[in-house]
């Protein structure tokens, strides 16, 4: 489908779902002829925030009048109940249900494989009254009783957007609720030490539909074999010169081990030391000591990965690895332009019915990023992000009078103008690094 029919779907959700699922949820007790609707109400909040993450009532008032209905602030407040709250949930899920198939950026190195998955989750703090609903990790300083944790998978070489899904704010990350049976074969997955699992790798590695492969950081402790299935002493095998590399074949696992590539860099002691901070304040943050271990191997860059030699070197392994940093620039545009973690009410309820307009809004909002400039490798998600914002009005009417199709041509085309980065010589971007390829003593500072 193209980007028009997909806002026409979302069109079709807004408008034509809305009402039944506003019945079923009970946030609808009956039908009225006059006064906030179902679709309104809905259609209100999502467009609403979009437009200005901080919109108070009186400004909610104003885009429902669009709509030509006259609502009080009062009015609204009371719409805000558990029952309006489950409405936008399920929508939430209806739009993240629907999928938009792109064409794949022009990066060589990416188009090897068929898509370039990276995973990752986000925690959104909510008010304690909500932990019935969203059970937080609670209890411990700086920890919240009410917590949702968003799981998201990104494709970097479409742009196209897994999830969200929601989940308690505890979950594990190797409970992450999308399954990895549904990655495509030949596609390449990263993800941080959290997703890190040896089972978990050689399901993404032996899937049914074919091979997958992976990239990832070595997690401490980890245990490597050689073919003869006698046990590696790592320490034996870390290079001692800065930029020094070494590589190696290893089996990850002993029982139906894994073959992987093992690939050990020695970082500038700059680099180590920033790192070792790092792991010092994580640490603190959860109340412990780090391990003398981990402060010892933030020396080195480890990555294990099954892709083979032919498909990308060492190097080229080391770009890959970056690109998960990628869908933590995704959240922070949701949570910093797009302030999903951000309202001014102290009510639970209406809290937690912003929180998920706001989801839905970034939901279509990807949609018409990727469509609208995820062609181009130097694209600006945060320039064009801003420019969608101002047009989240003028999309709103067009769902409301069926202009989607005159619309969404002329969003897309202000995306593909003044919506990219700039070159830069000191610190490039990853888009420079896929294309341009890599400054070796650069790359080492940056990993």
């Amino acid at each position: 489908m193209s980007v028009t029919q997909i806002m026409q779907q979302y069109q079709s959700i807004l408008q034509e779902e809305v009402p039944a699922l506003a019945r079923e949820t009970g946030a609808v007790k009956r039908e009225r002829k006059k006064g906030l609707d179902a679709v309104t109400l809905v259609e209100m909040v999502i467009f609403g925030f979009w437009q200005d993450p901080q919109l108070p009532l009186n400004g909610l008032a104003q885009v429902a009048s669009r709509r030509e209905v006259q609502v009080s602030e009062s009015a609204i407040c009371q719409r805000f109940s558990p029952q309006c709250a489950q409405l936008f949930l399920r929508v939430l899920h209806r739009l993240a249900q629907v999928q938009l198939e792109s064409e794949a950026v022009e990066i060589p190195l990416l188009k090897q494989f068929s898509a370039v998955i990276v995973e990752d989750s986000s925690t959104v703090t909510l008010p304690a009254e909500l932990a019935e609903i969203w059970r937080g990790c609670g209890g411990s300083e700086g920890t919240s009783e009410s917590a949702v944790k968003l799981f998201v998978r990104w494709d970097v070489l479409t742009g196209g957007l897994m999830g969200p899904e929601l989940t308690d704010a505890r979950t594990n990350d190797h409970q992450s609720p999308l399954p990895l049976e549904q990655l495509p074969a030949g596609s390449l997955y990263l993800a941080d030490l959290g997703f890190f699992g040896l089972q978990r790798l050689q399901q993404i590695a032996r899937g049914r539909q074919g091979k997958r492969f992976f990239v990832t950081r070595w997690q401490p402790r980890t245990t490597l074999y050689n073919r003869r299935g006698h046990r590696h002493d790592l320490a034996g095998l870390l290079p001692q010169q800065v930029g020094q590399v070494r590589e190696l074949g290893v089996i990850l696992g002993k029982r139906e081990g894994l073959p992987v590539r093992l690939i050990l860099v020695r970082v500038p002691e700059k680099v180590a030391k920033e790192r070792q901070q790092r792991i010092r304040q994580a640490a603190q943050n959860h109340g412990r000591s780090p391990s003398e271990e981990v402060l010892y191997l933030a020396n080195w860059t480890i990555v294990l990965t099954n892709v083979p030699c032919k498909r990308a070197s060492f190097s080229q392994v080391l770009v890959l690895l970056r690109l998960r940093w990628q869908i933590e620039r995704l959240f922070r545009l949701w949570k910093e332009a797009g302030q999903i973690d951000e309202w001014r009410s102290q009510k639970p309820y209406r809290i937690l019915c912003e929180f998920y307009g706001k989801i839905c809004a970034m939901i279509i909002q990807q949609a018409l990023l990727q469509e609208g400039c995820w062609a181009d490798p130097y694209r600006s998600l945060v320039k064009a992000a801003r420019s969608l914002r101002r047009e989240a009005n003028r999309l709103m009417m067009a769902f409301i009078e069926g202009t989607i199709a005159q619309t969404v041509p002329s969003l897309l085309r202000s995306l593909r103008a003044g919506c990219q980065t700039e070159h830069r010589a000191a610190h490039p971007s990853t888009a420079q690094l896929l294309l341009d390829g890599l400054d070796w003593e650069l790359e080492l500072l940056l990993t």
